[in-house]
């Protein structure tokens, strides 16, 4: 029976996850030199190729140590955008949250339709000291050369933030009302959980709105050429995505002299508990999300793939067993549980009284953070090691239908830019600001509007970061469309694009 299973290695999936600096004044904006003008010749939007080169020249970290150590970028980077979007700034409210964080809203016509929600963040993740001299462009030079735009952030997540804005500065200058209200919310803490960004503004729309009608955030892509037996694009939407839940686990002993050790110590006792859980992982569940991925995927390909998942009830367990073999589609139908931190001993020859280790788990839907400590209690199988919850906690999301309007929205936008792409709905292994949007709507949509290569992808959070022009171009295009397609009533979407069926 294995062989029904060949085409479906979903790898790809996972080459999408994760998306000497300068300082420039607010009033370069809009007066980019003729040099760099020339090299943004090869964009339809010149302009806003300028504006995010300037906005990837400021340094906006999100620190974990110290929370205002950049502060002062992000309020300067406020200033700038406020120079580079003045359509925008004049016809928007715009409110400062937490002093860092972004909220825009833009009124619709009609008070009744519940707003929509596009989320992206304006921090971006450090440069590590020794990757400097690796980057062929400085880090945060945000120069545009060959054909790109290089600096962080142009990938994750500047290049949405500066997409988004351009596309509400068009509209607007084009006389353009949303019947709906549109919010565009920006958070500054992203990358270290949210909570202070992303977070407060849900409680303000909470309490001003009570509901969303649908949030629209960062997540998967387009994707080509890797996955067996599909040739056109396939562009993956994120309709849930994993929770993340944190442990610490505690050994204590007696300490003394390294020369005369006991039989174990709490280094032994914690690194055997590690390895116990390593050998017993969480059983494989295909959760709704990932079948539907493999219903569509499986139809497109015909064959033995469609008859296994058209029998899936007699195939589930080999289709299980043939996903569990690779590492990244293994992770779409199991809870995983990493070891990130190891804390033990400060001198070579003292034994020491405490080791701890700090265990990341990635939760499926269906898991909780109950449930992921039970399962490690009974891996571990030692009362000597203490499992307690540490950190913060963030659920499995909710999975977003397929048969809304809203999502047809989003559909027919992607097909539209994309007019060769599979769009198909799929399990987002990350996390990201939406989960913070959870209880507004159950309407969460994971998409990065772009054709990513297996190259692109491993630029996340690395050395050379940089996005092509032309992708770029594109993302404009996109938030043009979708913010038309869901802004006004329903019943005049749908006519667009299904007519005579409502």
């Amino acid at each position: 029976m294995k062989k029904h299973l060949a085409p479906f290695p979903l790898l790809l999936l996972f080459l999408l996850t994760f998306c000497c600096p300068y300082r420039v004044s607010a009033t370069v904006a809009c007066a980019a030199p003729d040099s760099l003008m020339a090299e943004a010749k090869g964009s339809r939007y010149r302009e806003a190729v300028q504006k995010l080169s300037g906005a990837i020249k400021f340094k906006t970290i999100s620190d974990t140590e110290d929370k205002n150590t950049f502060a002062d970028e992000f309020i300067a980077l406020h200033d700038y955008l406020e120079n580079a979007f003045k359509e925008l700034h004049s016809r928007l409210t715009r409110e400062i949250i937490n002093k860092q964080s972004l909220l825009y809203t833009w009124p619709g016509t009609d008070p009744e339709l519940k707003p929509v929600l596009l989320s992206a963040h304006i921090d971006v993740v450090p440069v590590e000291a020794v990757s400097m001299d690796e980057w062929e462009q400085e880090a945060f030079s945000g120069i545009i050369t060959n054909g790109h735009i290089w600096g962080r952030g142009a990938l994750d997540d500047k290049y949405r933030v500066i997409a988004i804005m351009e596309a509400v500065e068009q509209l607007l200058l084009n006389g353009y009302m949303p019947e709906r209200t549109i919010l565009l919310a920006f958070g500054h803490d992203e990358e270290i959980g949210g909570n202070e960004g992303a977070g407060a503004i849900s409680e303000l729309l909470q309490e001003r709105y009570q509901q969303l009608e649908a949030v629209f955030d960062e997540g998967l892509a387009v994707t080509k050429g890797i996955f067996p037996g599909i040739e056109e694009p396939i562009a993956f939407i994120g309709t849930a995505s994993k929770g993340s839940a944190n442990f610490r686990l505690t050994v204590k002993g007696d300490g003394g002299h390294s020369s005369i050790p006991p039989n174990e110590t709490p280094i032994s006792i914690l690194s055997q508990a590690i390895v116990n859980i390593n050998n017993n992982p969480f059983k494989a569940h295909i959760t709704p999300s990932t079948k539907e991925t493999l219903e569509i995927l499986s139809n497109r390909l015909g064959g033995k793939s469609k008859f296994a998942m058209q029998h899936f009830g007699l195939f589930k367990g080999t289709i299980k067993k043939q996903l569990s073999k690779n590492m990244a589609t293994d992770a779409l139908i199991r809870t995983k549980a990493s070891p990130t931190i190891i804390q033990a001993g400060e001198k070579e020859n003292v034994l020491p009284r405490v080791a701890q280790a700090i265990v990341n788990v990635r939760l499926l839907t269906g898991e909780t953070e109950e449930s992921a400590r039970a399962h490690l209690v009974k891996a571990i199988s030692d009362e000597r090691v203490e499992v307690a919850g540490y950190g913060t906690y963030s659920p499995p999301s909710a999975v977003a239908k397929t048969d809304t309007w809203v999502y047809q929205a989003l559909k027919n936008t992607i097909e539209t830019l994309f007019p060769e792409a599979l769009v198909v709905p799929a399990l987002f292994p990350g996390g990201t600001d939406a989960r913070h949007y959870a209880s507004l709507t159950d309407n969460i949509f994971r998409f990065a509007p772009q054709l990513v290569t297996p190259d692109d992808a491993t630029r996340v959070h690395n050395v050379n970061e940089r996005i092509a022009l032309s992708v770029f171009d594109g993302c404009i295009d996109f938030y043009n469309l979708l913010i038309r397609q869901v802004a006004d009533q329903e019943e005049y979407f749908v006519q667009i694009v299904n007519p005579g069926n409502f």
